[in-house]
């Protein structure tokens, strides 16, 4: 399609990015991420963890990015607050390789009848075939290439108001195999805190589903210019569906359609803060009344900078970077956090 302007064809400036079509609503509200990096560590550790996204607020803090023009100097970023609750692993699941790629080989669980899980799960009362499974894999030992354990968050010590926990699947890395199921049969049972899994300085990955607008005409969905105001069909609308052959509308034409409520992910956000409101001397950055259509934090939380998918309460999942930007950074060095004020000036 293009347009005739002083006796030259020219083509029109495109709207809206190919890269996530078609622009479907996401399939669930747990996103998660499809592919995690190898970490370069001795011992295994968790590559990903859980969280709910809160608000946002804005941290005053001093350059430290190699680089930059402004190295040294005091800096205004925005940020967002991730409350992390701890999770309970309850089960292990080990993975072989095949032609269509990972394939489950066992899943062994561990969950108690009094369990909230338990209550969400097919079976119901508890699921216990941990001495089944590991008796089962002592025989494919040989062919397990990957190893993930099988959690829920615990809602009950965060500040997120739902009954229902998510259920993850999060892999191991780090060390040989043998390490990895060492490592995953040993943690069955127990609390993993965030910082078990990250610190502070470092970048990470964030993955979440984007606040939904329902659906939206072209001008909301694709970001196209308005018609001349004499137009005599409307001005929200595309100026020409295309020509008359093919008899039929190409994708490339503007159409309405959902807008919002896609999977997205945030590539290298640093870990600016990350505090346990557990502990004593822990600070606590929930503003007066609390975050906007959150709350009050409660456990774990994780303070990374520039925004993250969703609204506020949205499941966000936390991975290690698989393209990190910088190789190694410090602690951030904050001076003023917009929700309680200056911590040193």
């Amino acid at each position: 399609m293009f347009w005739k302007v002083n006796g030259v064809y020219i083509m029109p400036r495109r709207h809206g990015s190919l890269q996530f079509a078609p622009r479907k609503r996401a399939k669930t509200q747990k996103a998660v991420f499809r592919s995690y990096p190898e970490l370069v560590v001795e011992k295994p550790a968790l590559v990903a963890f859980p969280g709910y996204k809160a608000g946002m607020i804005h941290v005053l803090m001093r350059e430290d990015r190699p680089g930059k023009l402004d190295i040294g100097q005091l800096i205004t970023l925005a940020s967002t607050v991730i409350e992390a609750p701890p999770i309970k692993v309850v089960g292990v699941r080990s993975y072989t390789s095949s032609y269509y790629g990972l394939k489950a080989l066992t899943t062994a669980l561990k969950i108690d009848k009094d369990s909230i899980i338990s209550r969400y799960l097919t079976v119901g009362n508890g699921v216990d075939n941990w001495d089944e499974a590991k008796s089962k894999l002592e025989h494919q030992r040989d062919k397990v290439k990957e190893v993930r354990i099988l959690a829920y968050t615990r809602l009950d010590l965060s500040g997120v108001h739902k009954k229902r926990p998510e259920f993850v699947e999060i892999p191991i890395k780090g060390g040989s195999i043998e390490e990895r199921m060492e490592f995953s049969e040993s943690i069955v049972g127990s609390l993993i805190k965030i910082d078990q899994v990250f610190k502070k300085g470092q970048l990470v990955d964030v993955t979440g589903v984007t606040k939904g607008y329902g659906w939206q005409g072209i001008v909301r969905r694709f970001g196209i210019e308005l018609l001349r105001h004499k137009a005599g069909k409307g001005r929200w609308r595309v100026g020409s569906l295309g020509s008359r052959h093919p008899p039929y509308i190409t994708w490339r034409v503007p159409r309405a359609g959902q807008t919002g409520y896609h999977k997205r992910t945030e590539y290298n956000k640093r870990i600016l803060l990350m505090e346990d409101l557990t502990q004593t001397n822990s600070l606590n950055i929930t503003p007066g009344g609390g975050f906007k259509n959150y709350g009050v934090l409660k456990s774990q939380y994780i303070m990374v900078s520039g925004s993250i998918p969703g609204p506020a309460k949205r499941f966000i999942f936390v991975r290690h970077p698989i393209r990190p930007k910088y190789n190694e950074l410090p602690i951030p060095e904050i001076r003023y956090v917009s929700s309680i004020g200056w911590l040193k000036r």
